[in-house]
């Protein structure tokens, strides 16, 4: 299942490259969302988004509490996207800021 995901992913990311420099930012994909961008500062938010809702409307409906199996993958779920977004954080104050983005307002990223 893994070779499957990676597949898809590959095939999405190529899919992508071929199209990156169409559009009126003509700055490579990694350039504008690898860390240390605002596109990889954008998709860690999300992240951070979805766990907590994963914690506020799903972890506590009374459905989900009813089931265990329900329960225990929702909680799964919500683990590793929190992994997921620690090792990311820690990606994106590690990259230096791409250039030309500015650091005048006193925050690394």
């Amino acid at each position: 299942m893994a070779d499957a995901y990676e597949q898809k992913r590959l095939q999405a990311l190529a899919e992508r490259q071929v199209a990156e420099f169409a559009g009126p930012d003509h700055r490579s994909l990694a350039v504008r969302y690898g860390p240390g961008s605002f596109g990889f500062h954008e998709a860690m938010h999300v992240t951070q988004v979805v766990v907590d809702l994963i914690e506020r409307e799903l972890l506590s409906h009374s459905a989900v509490l009813l089931d265990e199996f329900w329960d225990g993958k929702a909680r799964e779920a919500q683990a590793l996207l929190r992994s997921t977004y620690t090792h990311v954080v820690e990606a994106h104050l590690a990259a230096p800021l791409p250039a030309g983005e500015p650091a005048d307002d006193g925050s690394r990223h």
